[in-house]
């Protein structure tokens, strides 16, 4: 990864359809969960794998997640020594784009990590939009977009 951050984020395709699957079987509430990868040749950053997570957001609000932190802490035991890392998460926003919300830009502690945002129009949507993001501080939103291959 550069000092600005990542440049692109690859997604083969297992890692796509295990989200997908997850974010469709969450419906209507945002689904979520985690990615395990590595850093790639010229800043991109590489999915190894996606860990679907439970959404433990206690409001129970539809439009909020919260990535269940025993599910965190047991995939950083588990990549701990390995060739990879933890290096964001994804969720969804049923009925809406995937760009960061407002709740998702109060929710930016972790400079460091990728954000993966799934946007679908239903649970059998047959072309989800998704989209790549980090976070940038000195960018009007608060993220800056990511290529994503």
């Amino acid at each position: 990864m550069t000092a600005a951050g990542p440049r692109a984020l690859v997604l083969p395709a297992p890692a796509r359809a295990a989200i997908l699957d997850h974010v469709r079987a969450g419906w209507p509430r945002e689904a979520c969960g985690l990615l395990s990868g590595r850093d790639g040749p010229d800043g991109t950053v590489l999915v190894a794998a996606a860990h679907a997570a439970a959404n433990v957001e206690a409001s129970g609000r539809p439009d909020r997640f919260e990535v269940d932190p025993a599910a965190r802490f047991a995939l950083m035991r588990a990549l701990r020594g390995g060739p990879t890392r933890l290096i964001g998460h994804f969720h969804s926003h049923p009925g809406h784009p995937p760009v960061p919300s407002e709740t998702d830009r109060r929710a930016t502690h972790e400079p460091d990590l990728v954000w993966l945002i799934v946007g679908l129009s239903g649970p059998d949507d047959p072309a989800p939009a998704l989209a790549a993001w980090t976070v940038a501080p000195t960018a009007p939103t608060g993220f800056r977009p990511l290529p994503l291959t």
